[in-house]
């Protein structure tokens, strides 16, 4: 999100500065538009490429509220309701979606960038275990799960200063 705000913010005002050089001729005008203008494409500049830890932040929520509203719907599935059932995969295959469309940042720990691919696995599994009303592959899926959550937990609490920046 700061790095889009970033680009648009720097895009936006490179075309601002041109159009107000171009109609004002005296040169203090000019002087003044060159200096406000440099401190905020610089500004936007910074916005675009040093926004590491906040990334991190940023991905490592994303893969929380994306586990959490799965286990949330799990647990508010009707298992003796075919829609149901329905309905929970449907909702599985949004969040792999979702899951699958974020990169992890190449700040983190190649540990955390494998369990991504694990966690998306193990979600998977569990789609397809509601789908065929398999519960040891419900199960399986629901370890593998954790042991990619367990990862994640450890990387939060090993670098509280980048995520209690609120």
């Amino acid at each position: 999100m700061i790095k889009m705000l970033g680009g648009l913010g720097f895009v936006f005002f490179s075309i601002a500065i041109r159009r107000l050089l171009k109609t004002h001729h005296h040169q203090k005008d000019r002087k003044k538009i060159l200096i406000a203008g440099s401190l905020l494409l610089f500004g936007c500049f910074l916005m675009l490429f040093s926004s590491g830890d906040s990334l991190e932040k940023e991905y490592t929520q994303e893969v929380m509220n994306i586990v959490d509203d799965s286990n949330l719907k799990i647990k508010q599935t009707d298992f003796y309701s075919g829609d149901g059932m329905k309905d929970t995969a449907d909702y599985l295959s949004k969040q792999m979606k979702k899951l699958k469309d974020i990169k992890p940042p190449q700040a983190l720990p190649q540990e955390i960038k494998d369990s991504h691919e694990t966690l998306y696995e193990g979600i998977e599994r569990i789609r397809i275990g509601i789908l065929e009303h398999d519960i040891e592959k419900i199960q399986a899926g629901q370890t593998i799960v954790a042991m990619a959550l367990i990862l994640y937990n450890d990387y939060i609490e090993k670098n509280p200063d980048k995520f209690d920046k609120e």
